[in-house]
């Protein structure tokens, strides 16, 4: 397999890392991958944080990467206005993610676009009715996910998805999603990485987001039973990975494989 492969996207939470550990030997499986000079990139669909602040997690836990391989939301809707410097924006996210994104083009009045994120740190009728007023006025949406829900120690947390649905649905207009399993995260990613699908293996935790996203631009599958693993959800989800593998570990020798 490994002549068909000259690039890696990695999911973090759940395949490199758990509960703040890296899984098993995840860290020197990415310097292994390196030796072999395969393009390595990290995605996640984490939407409350700047990509700094996540990339310093991964380097106290021991992970060698670089800025420009880590590529999330956030800097899914930089490359996008990036790529459209004509078009404004109206930013509901958090207060690091909106310092973090400096230098777009913020419209208080009247945006092209409503990128809604994690705004927790400021959520209330106010923000939200200025919102819904924006799409109903023509502001299309970019949504940074669309998982309703997250668990954390404290329990089950509603998620950014719930609310861009409720603006969905009030507003009759569907968000253009800018993170997993959307074809538009994923071709961003591997543009990023001067990459194409058809060389590329997406290798993951969560079927419904990292399999999906792998199938939407036709890249290689690898699904790893730790993180979010579920066998039920496996067996029912339409889509199935091109390989199931235990963990992290045995990515290399699947790389070594005829």
């Amino acid at each position: 397999m490994r002549g068909k492969i000259d690039t890696i996207l990695f999911d973090l939470d759940g395949t490199l890392y758990a509960k703040g550990k890296p899984i098993k030997s995840a860290v020197n499986v990415i310097e292994m991958l390196r030796k072999e000079k395969i393009k390595l990139g990290f995605i996640t669909n984490t939407d409350g944080w700047p990509v700094e602040h996540i990339l310093k997690r991964l380097i106290n836990m021991g992970f060698n990467i670089a800025l420009e391989e880590l590529f999330t939301p956030v800097a899914a809707v930089k490359q996008f206005f990036t790529d459209n410097k004509d078009k404004s924006c109206y930013l509901l996210v958090t207060d690091e993610v909106f310092e973090s994104l400096n230098g777009l083009n913020v419209n208080e009045s009247n945006p092209d676009y409503v990128v809604i994120g994690d705004f927790s740190d400021k959520i209330s009728y106010e923000e939200i009715n200025k919102v819904f007023r924006f799409i109903m006025n023509g502001s299309k949406i970019l949504a940074l996910s669309k998982t309703n829900y997250y668990f954390k120690d404290n329990g089950i947390n509603i998620n950014t998805g719930a609310f861009v649905g409720m603006f969905e649905k009030a507003c009759e207009k569907e968000a253009v999603l800018l993170g997993k399993p959307s074809k538009e995260f994923f071709n961003l990613a591997l543009n990023r990485l001067g990459s194409k699908a058809e060389s590329t293996i997406v290798i993951g935790d969560d079927i419904t987001v990292d399999v999906a996203g792998a199938k939407a631009v036709e890249a290689f599958s690898v699904l790893v039973k730790t993180g979010h693993y579920s066998q039920e959800i496996v067996e029912s989800f339409k889509e199935k990975p091109d390989y199931i593998i235990e963990d992290i570990t045995y990515l290399p020798s699947l790389l070594t494989e005829e």
